[in-house]
């Protein structure tokens, strides 16, 4: 077998230009796609549970970054006022994250621009491809 044919090559070669091509959009604001993967966890997680509190630990799971990406990029999105961390009530060592005021600003500009991305680069797969596409993608996860 080539390995041009193989699975893992064919993805990680698939999420690799998807990745750099998706930089281009939130390129504008100066983001590292560390600090994109962040912000986007953080504004999706607010969807669904406004002021969504993450630990690090939860961001490097949820992002597939190491501890010491999440750490760095943190520490910029802090600096530039797009984060807050405190400190938990519960666990006075757990360090809670959050989207500020500029942070929700920020994800809110580009959302619209990234659901833009999507619908471009899926014009030409139909709702049913897309579905079975995603189905395959979460038959495939250990």
């Amino acid at each position: 077998m080539q390995l041009e044919d193989m699975l893992a090559y064919k993805v990680a070669m698939l999420a690799s230009d998807l990745s750099e091509s998706l930089s281009k959009e939130y390129a504008e604001y100066k983001l590292t796609k560390p600090e994109w993967r962040i912000l986007a966890t953080l504004g999706g997680r607010n969807e669904s549970t406004p002021k969504s509190l993450l630990t690090a630990k939860e961001i490097a799971i949820a992002t597939r970054l190491d501890k010491v990406q999440v750490s760095r990029a943190l520490e910029r999105l802090v600096k530039r006022d797009a984060v807050v961390k405190r400190v938990s009530k519960r666990d006075k060592r757990a360090t809670l994250i959050s989207l500020s005021v500029e942070g929700e600003r920020i994800y809110r500009a580009l959302l619209p621009k990234i659901v833009a991305w999507q619908n471009k680069r899926l014009k030409n797969i139909t709702e049913d491809e897309y579905r079975i596409f995603l189905k395959v993608i979460d038959a495939l996860r250990p």
